[in-house]
């Protein structure tokens, strides 16, 4: 599903770059069950007046997934696309929303007329002209016709 055709399906209005941002950030490592994974990492060691370490002052917890073992401590997982930014005044749509909209999107663009090429558009306007001045001179003729009828009317009957 591209969830940015399913939003502009949903809101046409829509403007993808200032009202809505789709992300996709590829695979992400994830934990397993049970695994902690966390290490600690000094961010600056002790003052002379300071005695006790403070979390987030003096050290952080990080996992380090390089000393970790993929397939055993973590998975990589493909997330796929998600809506990061949402700007818009109405509400976001939910994953059962988004779907029904992409469904109706496929639908209309499989019983969408396909595109005419340019040479294809300039064909399909040079036969629409042809046709028009087929028309055209055949309503002068008739035209002609119908002028020489009634000279031929007027001549016989004498006007003339």
């Amino acid at each position: 599903m591209n969830i940015a055709q399913a939003i502009m399906h949903i809101y046409p209005e829509a403007d993808p770059i200032r009202d809505f941002e789709v992300w996709d950030n590829g695979a992400e490592p994830v934990l397993r069950e049970g695994v902690d994974g966390r290490f600690r990492y000094e961010i600056r060691p002790l003052d002379e007046d300071e005695t006790e370490y403070i979390e987030g002052v003096h050290y952080r917890y990080v996992v380090d997934y390089n000393r970790l073992a993929e397939g055993v401590d973590f998975d990589m997982v493909e997330r796929g696309q998600f809506i990061a930014v949402w700007n818009l005044d109405k509400p976001q749509p939910t994953e059962a929303e988004l779907q029904a909209a992409w469904t109706a999107y496929q639908e209309a663009e499989a019983n969408k007329p396909p595109e005419l090429t340019e040479t294809e558009q300039l064909r399909a306007d040079n036969a629409a002209l042809l046709l028009e001045l087929v028309q055209t001179q055949a309503r002068q003729d008739q035209a002609e016709q119908d002028q020489a009828a009634l000279l031929l009317s007027l001549v016989e009957g004498g006007v003339l």
